[in-house]
């Protein structure tokens, strides 16, 4: 009745330039707004552990699913609050993750192979208004391997939307990381409590050797 890493789907979730690379969103904002803490390094440091499980589950034969928040430039798509950004009110001067930006791409690493399936959402939950539920049952997916970026939200929203579509949820400590690792850790123990089993990078791919 639990995970079973057997029908599991590795979950790569918002790894774009915009939230991991120096001169994109984040990076502007912390130099910016200094008073907006922000561990940029923490949030690149999951890169090397997701290309990991990237070749895991190619090479066990079980589906890698990429998803990314992508917005019209006038951000009337956006369902989430984008107005509490620290950018001066309604400017959008920032463009986070706008269609057609460097920034909104995947980090070259860890970019989806060919026949791989990259899911559109528009805000937090990758499950509300997209097809991620419908590929997952057409796959046979039961159990979803988390990753990705950021652990207290679109990891978080996506961790609970599948908890409440019946999936068994995995979330992988060392390959999601948060703008602050307090939260990070925060949230991890929420999860743990209530809505998935925290495994680390090196226990997923034990658990997909040993399938």
């Amino acid at each position: 009745m639990g995970p079973d890493i057997r029908t599991s789907a590795l979950i790569v979730v918002d790894m774009v330039n915009d939230f991991l690379r120096n001169d994109a969103y984040i990076d502007r904002v912390r130099k910016e707004h200094p008073e907006v803490p922000i561990d940029l390094e923490f949030l690149a440091s999951t890169i090397p552990n997701i290309e990991r499980l990237e070749a895991g589950f190619r090479g066990s034969g079980r589906p890698v699913i990429h998803m990314k928040q992508l917005l019209e430039p006038d951000y009337a798509d956006a369902s989430f609050p984008y107005w509490r950004f620290p950018d001066e009110p309604g400017a959008l001067k920032s463009q986070f993750a706008v269609c057609g930006t460097w920034g909104a791409e995947t980090a070259e690493e860890i970019a989806p192979e060919a026949g791989e399936k990259m899911i559109i959402k528009k805000g937090y939950d990758g499950f509300r208004r997209t097809a991620l539920e419908t590929v997952l049952r057409n796959l046979g997916v039961t159990t979803c391997v988390m990753t990705g970026v950021t652990t207290a939200v679109c990891v978080s929203a996506t961790t609970r939307g599948g908890v409440e579509r019946n999936f068994r949820m995995i979330v992988v400590s060392d390959a999601t990381a948060e703008i602050r690792k307090e939260w990070h850790e925060a949230e991890l123990a929420i999860l743990d409590w209530a809505y998935a089993d925290i495994r680390t990078t090196e226990q997923v791919l034990e658990m997909l050797a040993e399938a």
